[in-house]
């Protein structure tokens, strides 16, 4: 196996746009194996930058391609799929990557037509700023060492987690959808400071930097979340005030129902494509 291989992707968004120049930042992947099909060419300015090659014409674009990306919404893919099916044989030698959110590999392979290598993925948005990760899994035209590879050179953009396709549905409410969770719980606190006086400009320095500095401590430490919890909320103190604020408004549950109707659209999705 050489040791770099040919990348094209299919879309040329923010995703796309964070793993290609990514792998290119982070020395994984030289730009001159990397290549971006999308019709809107405005797209193409931060590719061209670091020397990523940009099409227009696909028929163009897929010439000596290795891995084909589909970095398209998942109403799309069916149409980039059957697409691809018009070049003879095309993906005979070409593993399919998606990112597109509750697409599964049969859907991408009825589409084409044939019994072709997928990998599926499910990113996470943080990827554009060098803190994403990245679910995946195969299906069995994917060889082992195949997939290897594609995992080691992915974790240079993203932490990897390798988890069966029947997990990946579920998956997006824990890491996917996840950061907009994030935003709300940190804009929540921004606002409701306002409210007790607190200039924004002030206290969204010192939100960030605690939310930082809790993972930091999940990450760091040899004791249990509920142990972190419980050092914080001392006996009749003002954190344990808000815990059970938080208890009586059935907090645990809200966040449990919340991901519960992330999955349930997740496998509507599924079911409509």
């Amino acid at each position: 196996m050489s040791q770099y291989k040919n990348l094209l992707f299919i879309g040329g968004g923010n995703i796309a746009g964070a793993v290609a120049c990514g792998l290119v930042s982070s020395g994984a992947v030289p730009a001159e194996y990397i290549s971006v099909f999308d019709i809107d060419k405005s797209k193409f300015d931060k590719f061209a930058q670091v020397g990523i090659k940009t099409f227009s014409c696909l028929s163009e674009a897929v010439v000596n391609a290795e891995y084909i990306f589909l970095a398209v919404k998942p109403g799309i893919v069916k149409t980039v799929m059957q697409q691809l099916a018009e070049f003879d044989n095309l993906l005979d030698k070409v593993t399919v990557v998606s990112f597109a959110a509750a697409v599964d590999i049969k859907h991408i392979e009825d589409s084409y037509g044939k019994h072709i290598s997928v990998i599926r993925t499910m990113p996470s948005t943080p990827i554009l700023v060098g803190e994403g990760v990245l679910a995946v899994c195969r299906n069995d035209k994917v060889s082992a060492k195949e997939f290897q590879f594609f995992c080691r050179m992915m974790s240079s953009v993203a932490h990897v987690a390798v988890v069966p396709e029947e997990a990946m549905n579920p998956i997006i409410s824990v890491h996917g959808s996840s950061p907009a969770y994030v935003y709300l719980f940190v804009k929540s606190m921004l606002d409701a400071a306002e409210k007790e006086g607190i200039d924004p400009s002030v206290a969204l320095p010192l939100i960030l930097k605690t939310v930082k500095g809790s993972i930091t401590m999940i990450e760091k430490s040899d004791v249990s979340i509920e142990r972190l919890i419980s050092n914080v909320a001392s006996p009749n103190g003002t954190t344990l005030a808000a815990i059970n604020s938080f208890a009586s408004d059935d907090f645990s549950g809200a966040i449990e129902r919340a991901m519960q109707a992330c999955t349930k659209r997740a496998n509507e999705i599924s079911e409509e494509l």
